[in-house]
């Protein structure tokens, strides 16, 4: 009898749905669209080194639309990032609920948040020229808000690093302690980070080695949840 009262009790377990099932993966969709952005970015983008020709640039529509179309991809790649991050969350915090864990979340959301606006900042410019009731804006006026965007757009990115650095090492650290991560795979981890932090206040690249880091994770856990090791976390 007390058996079956209590079964009658159990609250029934909902199968994870199809968000919750390819969250792992998310962060590898992630990765493909931000380094599909940074190419296209690259290879369309490149403004100049002096100010008549980045204003030169500037006044091109083919110019104008690439930023648009990179921009749209930086914002994709952000939701696919936060899908990643909330199952991350969900797994660190069944681990422990000490200050690592804690600070995954918070890292993550800091280092995507600083990549979109340092995106947004680098082209803002553009889109003054190229919409709304600022259409037709002298583009040497867009390219001299260019050239200051620039640098605060290194500063985001700068910051993007470093929370990006903490995100690396919080989430491998809380792994490691919970059985998911080899030692090696987290002095590895925290090298890259450290490299990241100092990296990436001079240049963006270094930024990547977090994208790297999430494909890795990415195909980690989706394998481990193939093999029955984690199960998608509600």
């Amino acid at each position: 009898m007390e058996s079956t009262v209590a079964d009658a009790a159990a609250p029934p377990v909902a199968a994870p749905s199809i968000l919750e099932r390819w969250a792992p993966a998310a962060g590898s969709l992630f990765a493909a669209l931000f380094v599909a952005a940074v190419i296209i970015g690259a290879a369309g983008l490149d403004a100049g080194d002096k100010l008549p020709e980045i204003t030169e640039n500037f006044a091109s529509e083919d110019y104008q639309s690439t930023a648009g179309f990179v921009f749209i991809l930086i914002l994709l790649s952000a939701v696919c990032f936060l899908w990643f991050l909330a199952d991350l969350t969900a797994t660190m915090r069944s681990f422990s609920q000490g200050m690592l864990a804690s600070l995954v979340p918070i890292a993550g959301a800091v280092f995507i948040t600083a990549v979109v606006a340092a995106a947004a900042a680098l082209l803002a410019p553009l889109q003054i020229i190229g919409h709304s009731a600022l259409e037709g804006a002298d583009p040497k006026t867009a390219a001299t808000a260019y050239v200051v965007l620039a640098e605060i757009s290194l500063g985001l990115f700068g910051l993007a690093g470093i929370a990006g650095a903490l995100l690396m090492s919080a989430a491998a650290t809380t792994a490691y302690r919970g059985g998911l991560q080899p030692r090696w795979g987290v002095v590895l981890v925290v090298v890259g980070a450290v490299i990241v932090a100092l990296g990436s206040w001079m240049f963006v690249l270094p930024i990547l080695l977090v994208v790297l880091w999430v494909v890795v994770a990415s195909v980690r856990r989706t394998i481990f949840y193939r093999r029955g090791v984690l199960n998608p976390l509600r």
